[in-house]
């Protein structure tokens, strides 16, 4: 009897077993010249994994109808609908696309470093270029080559800034310049002296009337959602009117 239902699960572990074999594989290779010179196999990364993934097809899905993970899990393409034909297509778009692939990334590092093939079929018909004029007088302005750089250099700030704490960031240079100019103005007996609450006691964040009031051990009160929220924000969070850095957040209680 025949299953035709097969989990999606099933197939999906099926394809991560496969990627899992061929790194084990890429892995092996890698111990086995580990103690080479250097930059030997580099050049060679896209077709290396060329042979194994051929290896891989040729031993399990062109003899077995199946690969290696399909075959953990009990799995197989049927056989009346897998003709020699969609085996060659099969092979061309998943290995020989991705070599190409793979192929067109390292060409495109190589031409970084030596700045000869600026494409793939430049590299493989071995063309190259050269310069048409020795003085070029129509590129002596380079405003394009600072605009590309200006460009390139905006990405690369926006994406560091998305990965440092602004609010963090943004208290600690706050508190240094406090600490620089206002040090004499403000001083710190208000971290000895207990907090006390009055009709006219305001949150020391967002100078409104304390909702849920909060202390961290200085004599200035807290709203909850303002002390906690930057806290959690910032562990370093100190006061904004006395500098106390407070490590506990506690419910005001009133004597």
């Amino acid at each position: 009897m025949s299953i035709t239902y097969i989990p999606r699960v099933t197939q999906l572990d099926s394809q991560q077993l496969d990627r899992e074999l061929e790194e084990l594989f890429k892995h092996c290779i890698f111990q086995a010249t580990k103690y080479f010179e250097p930059g030997i196999l580099q050049p060679f990364l896209p077709e290396i994994d060329l042979l194994i993934r051929t290896w891989i097809f040729k031993n399990s899905i062109y003899d077995k109808n199946s690969s290696f993970g399909q075959q953990m899990l009990s799995l197989k393409y049927k056989t009346d609908n897998f003709s020699r034909t969609k085996l060659y297509w099969y092979f061309g778009y998943m290995i020989g696309l991705r070599y190409l692939k793979d192929r067109a990334i390292y060409s495109f590092t190589s031409n970084i470093k030596s700045g000869k093939h600026p494409a793939l079929i430049d590299f493989i018909l071995g063309l190259e270029l050269t310069a048409d004029k020795l003085t070029r007088e129509d590129l002596t302005d380079f405003s394009w080559t600072r605009e590309l750089l200006w460009h390139n250099l905006i990405e690369l700030i926006g994406t560091v800034l998305s990965l440092v704490n602004m609010f963090g960031l943004k208290q600690r240079m706050s508190k240094i310049l406090k600490y620089m100019w206002w040090r004499n103005r403000v001083g710190p007996s208000a971290v000895t002296s207990p907090a006390s609450m009055t009709l006219y006691t305001t949150c020391a964040c967002c100078s409104e009337k304390p909702i849920l009031p909060h202390v961290m051990g200085c004599s200035h009160i807290f709203c909850y959602y303002c002390l906690t929220a930057n806290k959690a924000a910032d562990p370093d969070f100190a006061c904004p009117k006395c500098y106390y850095n407070g490590k506990e957040v506690i419910k005001f209680v009133i004597p």
